[in-house]
């Protein structure tokens, strides 16, 4: 019985954060960030203030947690696979960020649109590019130039799918985000043959 109870507060504490974060959104796209109150979002949502300060502090608490919940949630897809993988074939990596998005496009189109969050991802971008430059492939790269290159690599691909990401739910390219995936390996020449022989042009 109280395993039960649990489940239904859990249930019903997941549900007050969403509503929460996504009249922030909507909020977001009426009035500018500082202008928003509580009172606002609880309008909005149709909360109490309680409910409200059972989980966050203030509105900037709530973007915070929006982004960070979106990163966290796009790290744990990176985590399932190595460096290596996804230079050689990044397809599966690409279509589980495309899914992740298109769960609910809506939401994260209005997040998209959020100003300030294009530099938001910019910062969360060095994030992944260490996830590439932290791993042992740079460790295989005894020569200098050569180190400089695969991070000018790596910052040239993280960037670029970034881009067409970031473009792609906002609607300012012809891409669909089931098209991504494919056209970003095709862009970046990460098919087998060419992440395989760039890497042994560094390392010979």
């Amino acid at each position: 019985m109280e395993e039960g109870k649990k489940k239904v507060e859990y249930r019903s504490s997941l549900r007050s954060k969403s509503l929460i974060k996504r009249a922030l959104l909507e909020l977001m796209q009426e009035k500018s960030f500082d202008s928003i109150s509580v009172s606002d979002i609880v309008r909005k949502a149709d909360i109490n203030r309680g409910t409200f300060y059972a989980h966050f502090k203030n509105p900037h608490d709530v973007l915070l947690k929006i982004q960070e919940d979106m990163f966290s949630e796009l790290t744990t897809l990176l985590n399932k696979y190595t460096p290596y993988d996804v230079m050689i074939n990044p397809i599966p990596i690409f279509n589980q960020v495309s899914e992740f998005l298109l769960s609910d496009i809506a939401y994260y189109r209005m997040l998209f649109k959020v100003a300030g969050v294009h530099e938001y991802l910019s910062e969360n971008k060095k994030r992944i590019i260490n996830y590439f430059l932290s791993s042992d492939l740079i460790d295989n790269l005894d020569d200098k130039t050569a180190r400089r290159e695969f991070i000018a690599l790596v910052d040239f691909w993280v960037s670029g799918v970034f881009d067409v990401y970031y473009d792609a739910v906002l609607e300012k390219i012809p891409l669909r985000l089931d098209e991504v995936p494919s056209f970003c390996a095709k862009v970046v020449s990460l098919s087998s043959d060419g992440a395989l022989g760039f890497l042994k042009v560094l390392m010979s």
